[in-house]
């Protein structure tokens, strides 16, 4: 009955979507704007003001699973803010928050991000082909988000072996069982480095995001910090690593907009908020309805999984004018969805922005002439989490 009802969304698949989904989208706004997707049995929502609608209804619409479902990232970290709804995700949101609040990222954390990125500018160079994606944006965002944090950096392999376990082990829709297992020992390692932090803090504060954590007025229990730090963690590395990734795509690609973001830190700043429009790092927000309802007259039962499409909403032409081209001096860029919307908006924002500003303003600055070597191979892929796999370019 469904597949009759919803055809194009009985055809949609993970690898259409990895490669190139605008075209889908833009057909199913026009004829399917709510659809049943059959591979995933999920409802998947793409016009823009039909997103914002769901995601800013927390009531109607909640992060929380029903009752036998469990959320990938509940399963690994335990009960953190992307699984809460009401006054316990407004408190514990309020605590994490704080520390990110634009002004403070920039009081404490621009130098440590300067610092970080000069060091990985004279890293790369004199070198013949670096890979923008591994040897820059990557490592910009690890770097960051466990500096910020104030963990020890000196072994920052087994960090970003913590993530791809992390990474692994929720995405682990075959429910391997050795992905699992390798997941709950890098959370295992994690948790023991934040709860002797932990310890250490309690004694000696510090100006790091964890310090200011630990001593929040609102006190967390400690499970909750470190569930929480767990996802800033995992959140902060992917989405920053992406968000840097595919600004350099995008204005490596786009010689117009690479000339108009150069002119200024202010254009360059618009650029990246086009670019989380035009090529979103997090594709997509789930939510389930707390009671029976109906989005645009189809009837969606209490409890179903919807997927609101915040790539397919940042390339709605009811929105945006000419969806499809990349434009650095687009004038509502930053009404993007790239980030959420509503009571889940990203918390990191200001962090992911300024690692980005600073990043890809050095590195534009230190090597005019860097180019891509590829543009079409290095192009973003990817159904969930959405980036170039490499980024090889030359010019340095």
């Amino acid at each position: 009955m469904r597949k009759s009802q919803f055809p194009l969304g009985a055809s949609i698949t993970k690898e259409q979507l990895a490669v190139n989904p605008y075209s889908i989208f833009e057909h199913l706004q026009r004829d399917e704007p709510i659809t049943w997707v059959e591979n995933y049995g999920l409802w998947l929502v793409t016009r823009y003001a039909d997103v914002v609608e769901i995601l800013k209804d927390a009531e109607t619409f909640t992060m929380v699973p029903p009752v036998g479902q469990v959320n990938p990232m509940d399963a690994l970290f335990g009960e953190m803010m992307l699984s809460m709804d009401g006054p316990a995700h407004r408190q514990t949101r309020e605590v994490f928050m704080q520390p990110f609040r634009p002004k403070h990222v920039r009081t404490f954390y621009k130098d440590l991000i300067e610092a970080i990125v000069a060091e990985l500018i004279e890293e790369l160079r004199g070198q013949t082909v670096v890979d923008l994606a591994q040897a820059f944006a990557d490592q910009i965002a690890i770097l960051t988000v466990v500096a910020t944090l104030g963990l020890n950096i000196n072994d920052i392999a087994t960090f970003r072996t913590w993530y791809d376990d992390f990474g692994a082990a929720i995405g682990n829709f075959d429910q391997d069982p050795m992905l699992a297992s390798r997941g709950e020992q890098a959370f295992k390692k994690f948790e023991a480095l934040i709860l002797a932090e932990i310890e250490v803090l309690r004694e000696t504060p510090n100006s790091s995001i964890l310090s200011e954590i630990v001593h929040s007025p609102y006190q967390l229990e400690t499970s909750q910090i470190v569930s929480n730090c767990a996802l800033t963690f995992f959140g902060g590395v992917e989405t920053t690593t992406s968000m840097i990734s595919n600004a350099l795509w995008c204005l490596l690609t786009h010689p117009e907009s690479l000339a108009y973001a150069k002119q200024s830190e202010a254009h360059l700043a618009n650029a990246l908020e086009e670019t989380m429009r035009y090529e979103s790092a997090v594709q997509s927000a789930m939510r389930f309805p707390t009671k029976n309802v109906e989005i645009l007259g189809v009837p969606v039962a209490s409890g179903a999984k919807i997927y609101c499409s915040l790539s397919a909403a940042n390339r709605d032409a009811a929105m945006f004018q000419s969806p499809h081209s990349f434009d650095a001096s687009r004038e509502n860029a930053n009404k993007h969805l790239g980030f959420a919307y509503g009571p889940h908006f990203c918390f990191g924002a200001p962090l992911a922005r300024l690692e980005a500003l600073t990043g890809i303003q050095a590195l534009l600055s230190e090597f005019p002439a860097v180019q891509l070597i590829d543009p079409v191979a290095s192009q973003p892929y990817g159904h969930e989490f959405r980036a170039p796999r490499s980024l090889a370019a030359t010019g340095f």
